[in-house]
């Protein structure tokens, strides 16, 4: 069982987003196929745009509502995909697809999760906005991901 207020999961959320972009934009450096290198760049740009609508979304929020502690049990993240993935200076878009969509599932998990959970209502309905918020960023990206990959 793991305790945290739904101000820490919002702040690792918001980290996890810009490490994400962080890592995009790294790949988009060392990579040689043009249509990879702009989809990382978009991908790099997009999870930076998350970052900053979770630091709006937070300010939204009463204090107590980020100030309210919970327990739940933490299902982790894999993130081998984005630790463990072949991506290199040849790889495809569709290798960074995949590993993009892995990445956001793993967002998607972890909300899921919270709602599992027996928390105040006001709380529940953050993490239902958050998730909600997160579905629609996948299908984006990958519409868009799609649209890139098709040039």
């Amino acid at each position: 069982m793991t305790s945290q207020t739904a101000r820490d999961v919002i702040d690792q959320t918001k980290a996890f987003h810009k490490k994400l972009g962080n890592f995009y934009q790294e790949l988009s450096d060392k990579v040689e196929r043009e249509r990879v290198k702009i989809l990382l760049e978009y991908m790099s740009r997009h999870h930076d745009n998350l970052a900053a609508i979770m630091d709006e979304y937070e300010e939204s929020v009463s204090e107590s509502i980020l100030d309210t502690w919970f327990m739940y049990v933490h299902k982790e993240c894999d993130l081998t995909p984005f630790f463990d993935a072949n991506l290199g200076s040849d790889m495809t878009a569709q290798q960074v697809i995949k590993v993009a969509m892995e990445l956001d599932q793993c967002l998607l998990e972890t909300y899921e999760a919270m709602l599992q959970n027996e928390i105040p209502d006001n709380v529940s309905e953050v993490f239902q906005n958050m998730l909600e918020m997160e579905k629609q960023e996948k299908i984006a990206l990958a519409k868009d991901a799609l649209m890139i990959e098709d040039m």
